[in-house]
This record gives structure tokens, C-alpha cells and sequence, in this order.
């Protein structure tokens, strides 16, 4: 039985909370900081970090992925991808 994904608007607030929980942290340009305090960068476009007003965060291990619709795409195809397959 496949899953529903639910999407869910966060504010900027939200967001950072919710970062900062999982050991991440915002710098002052807003660019989303690892837990080593290193600039996360775009898998979409790997030369800009990731800014906390255009961030993505996906359930379960709490993946950060740009929020472009290019990029959901990409993420809902390969959990598709992934149930399909029984993972």
C-alpha cells in the first residue's frame, strides 16, 4: 500500500526551529549550517548553499533539499521509485 505525502507550508520561524532540533543551525545570511557549522550546499545547483527561506525539509531523516519544483520532482520520483521497489 502506498503512503499519501502530505506537504505542509512552514514559516521561516518553523523552519529554523525545526533545523536547530535536528542540530543545524542558520548563519546570519540565512544559509543553513551542518552540524559541523559548514554551509549546506544545493544538490540542484551545488555552487549556492542552501537558504533556510528556500529550503525544503522532507521527512524522515529530515532531508534539506532546495524548494524548487524541479527538485521536489526529483525527490517525489525517486520516493516513488523507492516504494515501488518495496524499500
Amino acid at each position: 500500500m502506498k503512503k499519501d505525502i502530505i506537504f505542509e507550508e512552514l514559516g521561516e520561524k518553523e523552519r529554523t526551529l525545526l533545523l536547530r532540533a535536528f542540530d543545524f543551525d542558520i548563519d546570519s545570511d540565512g544559509c543553513i549550517l551542518n552540524e559541523n557549522k559548514r554551509r549546506m550546499m544545493s544538490k540542484e545547483n551545488p555552487n549556492h548553499p542552501l537558504n533556510v527561506k528556500f529550503a525544503s525539509l522532507m521527512p524522515g531523516s529530515l532531508e534539506i533539499i532546495d524548494g524548487t519544483p524541479t527538485a521536489l520532482a526529483k525527490y517525489l520520483r525517486e520516493r516513488v521509485e523507492k516504494d515501488s521497489n518495496g524499500d
